[in-house]
């Protein structure tokens, strides 16, 4: 029976955190991390119930809340993200999107697919609707205080270990970091103010879901 569900938003730690989840419960019981078109599988076989092994406990993955409702009503998982300034999101995003251009060894099949976009700006790559308000896409469907726990990966390590006593956690091991693409961003030029104005504004939606958690921290 499905636990605990982490929705893995892109750029915010998910990586990691993965990692931990899989020495707190054991790789056996920790799904595969689930990449967007990993879902597709997921419907190909009838759904979450036929998709999974009995005994997996911890289901983690790039999945849109409303992806996994069906699992979240038939066994009242606790559910369980991170997020992080909307705008360094984006940012992060986009700067790793180019690597993965300009490095087509490290995914052929992405590079491939977008080889037309290897000139685009950062606000060009931030105007695309699926670009756009991306962590309230995931979450959407059940409302930030209905969630067991949200993080903030600007607090990563204490809200980290807040989040294994909640659940009760005997040992917290050390969070690893993984996928750090700080070293991808030195090429990028620094987002001047009118810049940073056009990301808020693009991402209004995902502004207003941060502000709105960090002035509930105390409800995590």
């Amino acid at each position: 029976m499905i636990r605990l569900i982490s929705i893995h938003i892109p750029k915010t730690g998910g990586t990691s955190f993965y990692r931990a989840l899989q020495t707190v419960y054991g790789a056996q019981q920790v799904s595969a991390s689930f990449r967007r078109r990993d879902y597709e599988a997921v419907v190909k076989a009838g759904g979450w119930s036929r998709a999974l092994p009995p005994q997996l406990k911890v289901l983690h993955g790039h999945l849109h809340y409303e992806e996994v409702r069906e699992l979240h009503l038939q066994h009242n998982p606790k559910i369980i993200t991170w997020l992080r300034d909307p705008v360094d999101r984006v940012v992060s995003n986009y700067s790793f999107f180019k690597h993965r251009l300009l490095h087509p060894e490290h995914n052929p099949e992405v590079a491939a697919a977008n080889a037309h976009r290897v000139s685009e700006t950062l606000l060009e790559y931030a105007t695309l609707e699926e670009n756009r308000n991306r962590m309230s896409k995931f979450l959407r469907g059940l409302h930030p205080k209905d969630y067991f726990f949200i993080g903030l990966l600007e607090s990563f390590e204490a809200d980290y270990e807040r989040l294994g006593k909640r659940l009760g956690w005997a040992h917290i091991p050390p969070l690893p970091r993984l996928n750090d693409n700080r070293r991808f961003r030195k090429a990028l030029p620094e987002v001047n103010e009118e810049a940073l104005r056009q990301l808020q504004a693009l991402n209004a939606e995902d502004m207003a879901l941060y502000d709105w958690v960090k002035t509930h921290r105390s409800a995590f």
